[in-house]
């Protein structure tokens, strides 16, 4: 069994964010967000997200639906920030940033420019767990401790 972060109150906060940015959302999206999220904590494949919280293959496709709807760009950026505030260079962290985005399938490596895929391959970067805060803050919710718990 997984362990969860999204409580009620923060899942009602996500929610607003979301019909903000017109994602569709259907009775089983809040387990699909805990996949997504699970995913971005761990670092893992897509593959590997626990079959109690939904087919990886409905996390993926709704990450990326999500994605183009803009949902996720200031968790992007805010990705960004973090590698910068952590003492990378804005290079490195640009590249932290696309290494990201490629990875979870969010672009696709014949659709970036030339320099940037001459700059992935300068600085490879590994799946790296995310800050389940940096996330959320990022969907709009308010959390001041956020703790994983059983369902």
């Amino acid at each position: 069994m997984a362990r969860r972060v999204l409580t009620d109150d923060i899942w009602l906060q996500i929610q607003d964010t979301m019909k903000f940015y017109g994602c569709y959302r259907s009775k089983n999206s809040k387990n699909i967000m805990e996949a997504i999220l699970w995913k971005l904590r761990t670092g893992a494949t897509w593959r590997d997200i626990p079959e109690d919280l939904c087919p990886w293959q409905t996390a993926y496709n709704r990450f990326n639906r999500w994605a183009i709807k803009g949902l996720w760009d200031k968790f992007f950026l805010n990705y960004e920030a973090y590698w910068i505030q952590n003492g990378y260079s804005s290079t490195e962290a640009t590249s932290a940033l696309i290494s990201m985005r490629v990875e979870l399938g969010v672009v696709r490596l014949e659709q970036l420019a030339v320099h940037e895929v001459a700059q992935l391959q300068k600085y490879t970067w590994p799946s790296t767990r995310t800050d389940i805060r940096l996330i959320l803050k990022s969907l709009g919710a308010k959390p001041t401790t956020v703790k994983l718990h059983r369902s």
